[in-house]
């Protein structure tokens, strides 16, 4: 029997191969929704679409949050002390250049409410920058024993009494025979408790000046000399 001859086939072409195109594995239409799905994917990797079913305990849920009216914020509004009241009412003299009243004020403060400790730390800070204000413009302007005078009776006023006889001191050196400022030297001796140069001041201020007979009998600054003879002795009038 002849041989037959064995049918030859065409080699496939191989899609390693430069040029060569790869055969479809499907159809048309799935290509293109294969397309989409990946255009999809692009546009919005990494999200998981929310799913449109709600729980009804959900869906309850979300209208109570959206309802419900936010508890109101209760503020406690503290009462001003009567001590930051008149600390504040000294701070306002001073800063209206009263540095007498604003000293004798924040004085006040101090010996009311010994209890306030930083209120009354605040107080002799401002004392004692009232002080500094009062010398300062005391240097500026004091030329005669009427300044100093006037200087010492603002100290006088806002109990400094140390600084107040300093300026009497610098005032009698100018005017020794000043009636008015013999007197202002009693008064702060009186109040320092000096008892005997208060009775000498106050005699000599009487002999230069009269009138100041009838102001001392009326004056709070000699209050520690009512029971002494010899204060009574210098109210009265001679003759009677």
């Amino acid at each position: 029997m002849p041989n037959k001859a064995k049918a030859k086939t065409k080699p496939r072409p191989s899609a390693s191969k430069a040029g060569a195109k790869p055969v479809a594995r499907f159809s048309k239409p799935a290509e293109k929704a294969g397309h989409k799905a990946i255009k999809a994917t692009v546009r919005s990797p990494g999200k998981v679409p929310a799913s449109p079913v709600r729980s009804a305990g959900t869906a309850r849920a979300a209208t109570a949050v959206k309802t419900a009216p936010a508890p109101p914020v209760k503020v406690q509004i503290q009462p001003i002390s009567g001590a930051l009241r008149a600390l504040e009412s000294g701070i306002k003299l001073m800063y209206a250049e009263q540095y007498d009243k604003a000293i004798k004020c924040f004085n006040t403060l101090i010996a009311d409410f010994p209890e306030e400790v930083e209120v009354q730390a605040s107080a002799r800070a401002h004392v004692q920058a009232c002080e500094k204000k009062m010398h300062d413009r005391a240097r500026s302007v004091i030329k005669s024993s009427e300044d100093h005078y006037h200087v010492a009776v603002a100290f006088l006023n806002g109990g400094q009494v140390d600084s107040a006889m300093t300026h009497l001191q610098q005032a009698l050196k100018l005017e020794p025979k000043g009636s008015h400022i013999l007197y202002a030297i009693a008064a702060a001796n009186a109040l320092k408790g000096n008892k005997e140069q208060a009775l000498s001041f106050l005699k000599q201020s009487i002999h230069h000046g009269p009138e100041n007979r009838f102001h001392a009998a009326q004056d709070n600054d000699f209050a520690t000399l009512v029971e002494e003879p010899a204060f009574r002795e210098l109210l009265t009038t001679p003759g009677k």
